[in-house]
């Protein structure tokens, strides 16, 4: 089955690096942007309980999918190791919207996200804090799964548990050696 012509990808070719990049973080923006409205549709429509069920699952599916698409364009082998896993984290689609910061040691390595901006967004609307644990244990854990499923993720800290001022989560991924 032969590919239908797509002129956006004749116009991708046509920009330089840097407006690329900028289109990449807007594609974050319009997917934070998206998943938040969805979630405050179903928030408002039935609750933040139900609304959170539903979260859980769709990142249990979404994560998964998107790591493998992942995996695949960048052309990760199985069983990477830890470096590669980190590397895909860099690669999903809210990751050039937030802000965080990977301090590697040895065979593990802490995810330090500093500016979350769904956080933000539901205090400046007068929401509160979401308890986006459960939806992060599973994005964090299928990426490893899929790429190394021998590197383990553990939350050090995060929402709906207390947190610094300074952060909003703190993730741990760890190579089993």
């Amino acid at each position: 089955m032969d590919i239908p012509d797509n002129p956006v990808h004749e116009e991708l070719e046509k920009l330089p690096k840097e407006t690329l990049i900028e289109l990449i973080k807007m594609y974050s923006r319009n997917w934070h942007t998206c998943d938040g409205l969805w979630f405050s549709g179903v928030e408002e429509q039935y609750g933040t309980e139900k609304a959170l069920e539903i979260d859980i699952n769709m990142w249990s599916i979404s994560s998964r999918l998107e790591a493998k698409r992942i995996k695949e364009v960048l052309a990760i082998p199985d069983n990477a190791g830890l470096d590669e896993v980190l590397r895909a984290i860099n690669f999903m689609s809210w990751a050039a919207k937030c802000s965080y910061r990977i301090d590697k040691n040895g065979d593990s390595a802490l995810l330090t996200v500093i500016s979350c901006p769904p956080q933000e967004a539901r205090i400046k609307a007068g929401k509160g804090v979401f308890a986006c644990r459960p939806t992060f244990e599973l994005g964090f854990g299928n990426v490893a799964r899929v790429i190394d499923p021998s590197v383990k993720v553990t939350c050090k800290y995060c929402p709906p548990g207390p947190y610094p001022a300074d952060s909003w989560c703190q993730w741990e991924f760890k190579a089993k050696t």
